[in-house]
């Protein structure tokens, strides 16, 4: 009997390792387990990195020979075919074609960072966020190899160099942002269930068309009235417009409140997404 109840009472002394934190508390917890583990996050990016081109005679180069050889065939058809009369129009194809490839694949890989990473998951415990952050990581550093295809752009359009390279850095940043806080908040339920990332693939697929990728804002005719102003209710078209502005020079021209609007949207989207992961993320595992 001495030994059942000593039993019962250290039982009743049992905690759960890693609790969920509170809705307050989650986005600092999850400020103090990148800051933790940095040096782990970087050794992830760097193994993505490497995976995402092993066993491939071309190896890196293919980071600026995808995104060129797509350009060339969307050149060939809108330009050529459609007679596109725009002269940077290949440039602005290329720049949008870069930025939303970045932004799709780190969505799509943040929504399977829990349910693509289940063997490891299942070794070992460590902050799951993890894989969502070294997802986007290791496509910003693809990203930036990608974005060297450009500077033979530059020089043969005759193009200035200046500040307005920092539109690049600022477009780069608020997909990122975007997309790593949907993808956060969409894994523990894509975990459960695997409908979520097919959807959302359709989503991106979709979102080349309806987002200023093989078209800009400059193209849409003044006659269609508000019709601009219902295309910027899509966060994305300012990420898009500061990356072109940021290769050919040009001024943005796009309003201060629409700008507020996109980066509004990406941190909204990545607090709510820091939430709902941190708080999910520990019942979702069950299910991978």
């Amino acid at each position: 009997m001495i030994t059942i109840r000593r039993a019962m009472s250290s039982s009743k002394e049992l905690s759960v390792i890693h609790p969920s934190p509170s809705i307050l508390g989650s986005p600092l917890r999850f400020i103090l387990n990148l800051k933790e583990n940095k040096n782990m996050i970087s050794n992830f990016i760097r193994r993505d990195v490497r995976i995402r081109y092993r066993n491939s005679f071309l190896g890196y180069i293919w980071t600026v020979l995808q995104p060129l050889l797509l350009a060339g065939v969307y050149y060939f058809v809108f330009t050529i075919i459609a007679g596109q009369s725009e002269e940077l129009y290949p440039i602005w194809v290329l720049i949008g074609v870069i930025t939303w490839q970045f932004f799709a694949r780190c969505l799509n890989g943040s929504i399977t960072s829990i349910s693509r990473n289940s063997g490891m998951i299942k070794l070992i415990y460590f902050p799951r966020e993890l894989f969502a952050i070294t997802t986007v990581g290791a496509n910003l550093v693809i990203t930036a190899m990608s974005l060297l295809v450009v500077i033979p752009f530059i020089f043969y359009y005759d193009l200035p160099f200046g500040l307005h390279f920092a539109w690049l850095v600022a477009g780069l940043l608020i997909s990122a942002v975007l997309a790593l806080g949907i993808g956060l908040m969409l894994s523990p339920l894509n975990a459960v269930h695997g409908d979520i990332a097919h959807l959302f693939q359709f989503i991106t697929k979709a979102g080349f068309f309806l987002s200023p990728v093989m078209w800009t804002l400059r193209m849409i005719p003044e006659g269609r009235g508000g019709l601009a102003d219902y295309v910027f209710l899509n966060p994305m078209v300012v990420p898009l417009e500061m990356m072109r502005c940021g290769v050919d020079g040009s001024a943005l021209g796009i309003s201060g409140n629409w700008i507020a609007y996109s980066v509004g949207f990406a941190l909204a989207s990545m607090l709510l997404g820091v939430i709902v992961f941190m708080r999910a993320e520990s019942k979702a595992v069950k299910y991978v």
